[in-house]
């Protein structure tokens, strides 16, 4: 483990860039079903193998079934397969349980799991296989989103700096899942752990850095990292986190459920923010697996995550990983993921004032940027940038910027470029976006500003962040 100081995430509230986030996740797979004996390992009893390798002994989570329940549930425990009429925070929600054999005894382990974006919960109960977590003694709890996020509207994974405060919904079911599953089953509140892939691996962020007091560990499968903050710089508490994708051609194009087209997004950079924070909390041990160019994937390798977690209980501190089993088309490290920069775009000169600087903006904000300038590359495009050459754009800038609106627009994005620091992730691309919004806002009579947002503007998936640019080229 790292230990370096917690990163603390500022920015602006930006909007729906972030349908990128979370691709269709997969076929339509048939209901998840409880654990069989085929299914099952050698069974644990109280303590049991399960645990080996460590010194916590199971605790069991105390909970009242009356206070700790939805109504509907107060009487009556949830049953294996599917549940309905959960209710929390006044929402009717349905959940996946998958109950281990009768045979597992005392406090057991609990594995919440989240869906992805073209899924419900049965759905990525089957496709990440989570029985088999069952199958080894974990009590696995498979809640379904019903679209409560304010920029990716499945979970309620991400908001923006300074709005992470009041109700969440999400988080709210979370709570009640622990809660009433304590109170109905024996769980091990040392054994409490989260995972999910893609919206659900942007949801495994926030709960990991919302409730890490409760949660021993989880999985982030292909999840999104920038915005999932918590709304604090107080330092994690003690647990165990998975930062894994599919490796470099982790990532996805197409049309989401909704409509919205994605040209592409790349989940490389988001994995190595997620790792490197993680890495740098004192209390946190960290790992990442990438996978061997498996795309936007759960990894295929339960066996090998179901042991790591049960290596890691709360409060037990710093355990080295096992190797991954021998041809596994993945590589695990205990280390922090570092994605390499892209290299750097460098706009040279402009016979035009303001241009140079505001290709400059676009050049560090973007076109440098893993996040933003994967699913922005058909802007750059536009915008005359080809490649890590700067010039078509700075051409395209003295040839549409003259006249009196433009170099006072032109003006506004050089002090803007002058000001700006620029990074990696969502976050990173802020200035371009604050630049846009505050010197092209009105600007109807400048054909540098309609020129730029009639580009923005045929990207679904960016438009959202540019607001401005809606009046300007609609």
């Amino acid at each position: 483990m790292a230990r370096l100081a917690h990163h603390v995430l500022t920015g602006l509230g930006l909007g729906s860039l972030l349908l990128v986030a979370c691709s269709s996740d997969g076929t339509d797979p048939s209901p998840a079903s409880p654990a069989t004996p085929e299914d099952a390992a050698t069974p644990a009893g109280d303590g049991g193998t399960m645990e080996a390798g460590t010194d916590v002994p199971p605790e069991p989570l105390p909970a009242d079934p009356l206070t700790a329940c939805p109504v509907a549930y107060r009487q009556n425990a949830p049953v294996s397969g599917l549940n309905k009429g959960f209710e929390v925070s006044g929402q009717g929600r349905e959940l996946v349980l998958i109950l281990p054999r009768a045979s597992f005894t005392g406090p057991r382990p609990l594995f919440i799991g989240f869906n992805g974006t073209s899924e419900n919960g049965t759905k990525f109960a089957t496709r990440a296989k989570l029985a088999d977590f069952a199958a080894k003694g974990f009590i696995v709890v498979v809640p379904s989103s019903v679209g409560n996020g304010s920029f990716w509207p499945i979970w309620d994974a991400m908001r923006a700096p300074g709005k992470e405060g009041g109700t969440n919904k999400d988080l709210d079911l979370f709570d009640a899942i622990v809660g009433c599953t304590a109170a109905h089953f024996s769980v091990d509140k040392k054994r409490i752990f989260v995972g999910g892939h893609s919206a659900g691996g942007i949801f495994t962020n926030k709960v990991l850095r919302a409730r890490s007091n409760v949660v021993a560990g989880g999985i982030v499968g292909s999840g999104v990292f920038s915005l999932t903050s918590n709304g604090t710089t107080a330092p994690l508490d003690s647990t165990f986190v998975l930062v894994t994708w599919g490796g470099d051609n982790d990532a996805y194009k197409g049309t989401t459920p909704s409509g919205v087209n994605v040209p592409e997004f790349s989940f490389v950079e988001q994995a190595s923010l997620a790792s490197k924070y993680y890495e740098a909390q004192p209390a946190v041990q960290q790992a990442y697996c990438r996978g061997n160019n498996l795309g936007h994937a759960w990894l295929p390798i339960n066996g090998w995550f179901i042991d790591a977690l049960l290596a890691h209980p709360k409060g037990g501190g710093v355990v080295p990983l096992a190797p991954v089993p021998s041809g596994a088309p993945v590589v695990c490290s205990e280390a922090a993921y570092d994605v390499l920069p892209l290299p750097a775009i460098t706009c040279g000169s402009s016979t035009v004032a303001g241009c140079q600087a505001s290709c400059q903006l676009m050049a560090d904000c973007i076109g440098e940027n893993r996040t933003v300038g994967t699913v922005m590359k058909p802007q750059l495009a536009d915008f005359g940038f080809s490649g890590t050459s700067c010039s078509g754009c700075v051409s395209l800038c003295q040839q549409n910027g003259t006249g009196a609106t433009n170099a006072a627009v032109l003006s506004c994005f050089q002090q803007a470029q002058a000001a700006a620091q620029c990074g990696g992730g969502i976050e990173g691309s802020f200035p371009v976006m604050a630049a846009v919004d505050k010197c092209c806002k009105g600007r109807t009579d400048s054909t540098f500003c309609v020129g730029l947002c009639t580009s923005i503007n045929k990207n679904d998936a960016a438009s959202a962040f540019f607001p401005v640019c809606q009046a300007i080229a609609p």
